[in-house]
């Protein structure tokens, strides 16, 4: 397995300095995009476009906050990648039932105003959850630092239900 933040030199820790990493990703986009080798056997050619695809892949996923956490925590032996934990702090489930059963009640008033204040209440949320997350990787506390993700993970997808919404607004 290719470690992200040695393929792009850069410490493994969070948060991931985009600028870097961005400065990183265009240099070895340069040394290994596959137009630069058009000429060599296809053998080569195949390796060039798998290593291409990696680079794209690390720059994805360190770039984005969320993967590069759940990505930064499978470094540290664990599998984030499967839901298999279940969420043990039941505020945190009443509190996602009652923002759901508020997401409808806006859908059904089908007011957008409401809906933006609604979404920008939830992305403050989740960037609450997001720098408790990264306190628990601070302090190691591994346990705590996965349950942060699958909290992460219901918020971004009510954030996605409420993307959805905002976008039938612009539906004619």
């Amino acid at each position: 397995m290719v470690n992200y933040f040695e393929l792009f030199s850069l410490p493994a820790q969070l948060p991931v300095d985009v600028a870097q990493l961005t400065t990183h990703y265009q240099q070895l986009q340069k040394q290994h995009h596959p137009d630069n080798f058009a000429v060599v056997n296809d053998i080569d050619k195949v390796a060039i476009v798998q290593k291409s695809a990696i680079i794209n892949d690390g720059y994805h996923t360190l770039k984005n906050p969320i993967k590069a956490a759940e990505y930064f925590l499978s470094l540290q032996g664990f599998d984030v990648a499967t839901e298999q934990s279940i969420i043990h702090d039941t505020d945190f489930l009443m509190e996602q039932f009652v923002l759901r059963e508020r997401l409808d009640d806006i859908e059904r008033k089908d007011n957008f105003e409401l809906l933006d204040d609604f979404y920008a209440e939830i992305v403050a949320c989740q960037k609450i959850v997001y720098n408790e997350l990264l306190q628990f990787i601070t302090n190691q506390d591994w346990s705590k630092a996965l349950n942060q993700i699958y909290k992460i993970r219901y918020l971004a997808r009510l954030i996605e239900q409420i993307e959805k919404l905002q976008e039938k607004q612009f539906d004619l």
